[in-house]
C-alpha cells in the first residue's frame, strides 16, 4: 500500500515526476505504462509505474487494471509439475529479494527467506507430475518451518517482485512470460500516491514546497489533490507564525531550552502539531525528532516565503465561490488569510461574509478572519452591519467584539440601543460583554433596566452576562 512508500521517494515523486513521458506499450500484456521519474533510477527506490492506457480484451484488461493505477509490484506463480521446475522456479524468486512463497498442499502458504543470494532453501523434491518433498536439509530455512513435512505436495511458487522502475517491469514481465508463468499485480490508485506527497511536502515545512503547492492548487485538474494542496499550504502558514519561537532554538544553537523562556502560546502551538514536547517538572522544551529538530533550521525561510505575497493573493481570489466551488478549498483559504492578517484581504473577506449565497459556516469564518485582522477591519465591518442581512450582521458584531477598542465598542453600544430585532440583540450583547470595559458594562445595565419586567430571551441572557462577570457591576 503507498503508505509504506518513503518519504523521500513520495516527495520525488510529486516535485520531479508528475508529467514525465517515459512510455512504454507491452505487447506481452496489452497496455502502456509510463514511468514515474526517470531521474529516481539507481538513486531511490521508486513505487512503481503507472498504468496509462489499456488494449480492450487484452491480458491487462482482463486482470482488470485501469489507467491511473501504479503497479508496485508484479508478481509470478510458477505451477510446478517435475523437480527441475521446482529447483528453476525457487532460483528466479530468490534471486530478486531472497525470499518466495511457497504452497504445499492443502497448507497455509508458508513465506521462505534466505540471508543472502547462493544460500540454499533447504528442500529437495521428487516426481513428475506431483512434486513432493523428498528431504528437508538440517540447518536451512525449510528446516526451522514446523509446517513443511517430507511427502508435501508442492503446487506452486510464488515470486512477488517489487517494481522500482520502467526498466524493471519490462525485465520482470519479460522473465515471467518465458517461464510461463501467471501473473497478477499489486496495485494502489496513483491519487493515493499523490495525496501522500502533498501531505508530505505540508508536514515537513519547507519553503521550497510553497510554490508547488500554490501551483498544484491553480491547475490540478484533480480535486482531491487540489483540497490536499489546500491543506497542506495552511499548515505551512501556520507552522511559520512559529518562526519566533523556532529562532530562539535557532540562536541558540540548541534543541531544547528553558519552558519558561518561551511564548507559551506559541509553544503550545508547536506542541498541537508535534514538533516540540515540554517537561513542565523540569521546566525543559525539547524539539521532537526528526521534524521539530529540523524544522529549526527551516522556520526562518519558510516564514520569508510564505509572506511574500503571493500566497496571500491566491487566497485572496480563492475565497471567493465563483472562483473555488469546493468549500473545503475556501475554508482553508479563509484560514490563511485569517493567520497572516493583510490589510488587502479586508475587502475580499467583506464580499464572503456578505453573500448570501454561501453557506453560513464559510461565511462566519470569514468574520473571524476579519476579527484576526483586527483595528484595521473596524471600518469594513460597521458598514457590513448596516447594510447586509440578518446573518452578516450577527458576524460583523461577533468580529467587532472581539477586536475591541472605543470605535467598536461604540458602534456596538448604538447598534444595540436602536436594533429591534431579538437575534441581533442577542449578539450585539454578547459582543459588548466581550468587550467588558466599564462603558460596556454600562450599557449592558441600561438594557437590563430597559427589559426590567420582561421574561424575553434578551432579558435572560443579560442576567447570565452580568451573573457570568467576577466583579459584578455596582
Amino acid at each position: 500500500m503507498f503508505r509504506d512508500i518513503p518519504i523521500i521517494l513520495i516527495l520525488s515523486i510529486l516535485v520531479f515526476a508528475l508529467g514525465c513521458e517515459n512510455h512504454y506499450y507491452d505487447e506481452h500484456l496489452k497496455m502502456e505504462v509510463q514511468q514515474l521519474d526517470s531521474d529516481l533510477e539507481n538513486r531511490w527506490s521508486t513505487s512503481g509505474v503507472v498504468v496509462k492506457a489499456i488494449t480492450q480484451n487484452g491480458p491487462a484488461d482482463a486482470a482488470k487494471l485501469t489507467p491511473g493505477e501504479l503497479i508496485s509490484y508484479i508478481i509470478g506463480e510458477y505451477p510446478i509439475q517435475s523437480p527441475r521446475e521446482f529447483t528453476r522456479a525457487v532460483k528466479k524468486a530468490m534471486a530478486d529479494d531472497n525470499n518466495m512463497l511457497l504452497y504445499l498442499k492443502g497448507k497455509q502458504p508458508l513465506r521462505i527467506a534466505v540471508r543472502k543470494i547462493g544460500d540454499k532453501v533447504g528442500l529437495e523434491v521428487e516426481g513428475s507430475g506431483s512434486v513432493r518433498i523428498k528431504e528437508i536439509v538440517p540447518g536451512t530455512p525449510a528446516a526451522n518451518s514446523d509446517v513443511i513435512q517430507v511427502g508435501d505436495v508442492v503446487e506452486k511458487i510464488v515470486d512477488e517482485r517489487k517494481i522500482h522502475s520502467l526498466n524493471d517491469y519490462k525485465k520482470t514481465v519479460n522473465e515471467f512470460s518465458k517461464l510461463n508463468a501467471n501473473l497478477t499485480f499489486r496495485t494502489t490508485e496513483l491519487i493515493g500516491v499523490k495525496i501522500a506527497a502533498v501531505t508530505a511536502l505540508g508536514n515537513l515545512g519547507d519553503a521550497r514546497a510553497v510554490e508547488s503547492l500554490i501551483e498544484i492548487l491553480k491547475n490540478s485538474k484533480e480535486l482531491a489533490l487540489r483540497k490536499a494542496a489546500s491543506r497542506s499550504l495552511e499548515r505551512l502558514v501556520a507552522l511559520s507564525e512559529l518562526n519566533p519561537l523556532f529562532q530562539q532554538f535557532q540562536q541558540e544553537n540548541a534543541n531544547q531550552l528553558p519552558a519558561d523562556t518561551l511564548d507559551s502560546q506559541q509553544r503550545e502551538s508547536a506542541e498541537i502539531l508535534g514538533l516540540l514536547l515540554t517537561d513542565p517538572a523540569a521546566n525543559i522544551t525539547t524539539l521532537e525528532a526528526p521534524f521539530g529538530i529540523q524544522f529549526r533550521h527551516r522556520s526562518e525561510a519558510l516564514y520569508q516565503k510564505v509572506n511574500e505575497g503571493a500566497l496571500v493573493e491566491l487566497a485572496e481570489q480563492y475565497i471567493q465561490i465563483t472562483t473555488e466551488p469546493e468549500q473545503e478549498i475556501r475554508r482553508a483559504c479563509l484560514s490563511i488569510l485569517g493567520t497572516l492578517s493583510p490589510i488587502s484581504a479586508i475587502e475580499p473577506l467583506i464580499k464572503v461574509l456578505r453573500d448570501q449565497n454561501e453557506i453560513p459556516g464559510i461565511r462566519f469564518q470569514a468574520g473571524l478572519a476579519l476579527s484576526q485582522i483586527g483595528t484595521p477591519a473596524v471600518d469594513a465591518l460597521m458598514t457590513a452591519f448596516n447594510e447586509s442581512d440578518t446573518a452578516a450582521k450577527d458576524i460583523a458584531a461577533s468580529a467587532l467584539g472581539t477586536i475591541g477598542g472605543t470605535q467598536a465598542r461604540d458602534f456596538l453600544i448604538n447598534a444595540l440601543e436602536t436594533t429591534d430585532d431579538p437575534a441581533v440583540q442577542l449578539t450585539l450583547v454578547d459582543a459588548i460583554a466581550k468587550i467588558g470595559d466599564e462603558f460596556a458594562l454600562s450599557a449592558l445595565e441600561r438594557q437590563r433596566q430597559r427589559f426590567q419586567e420582561d421574561d424575553s430571551a434578551i432579558r435572560i441572557f443579560l442576567d447570565e452576562v452580568f451573573s457570568s462577570l467576577t466583579t459584578p457591576f455596582q
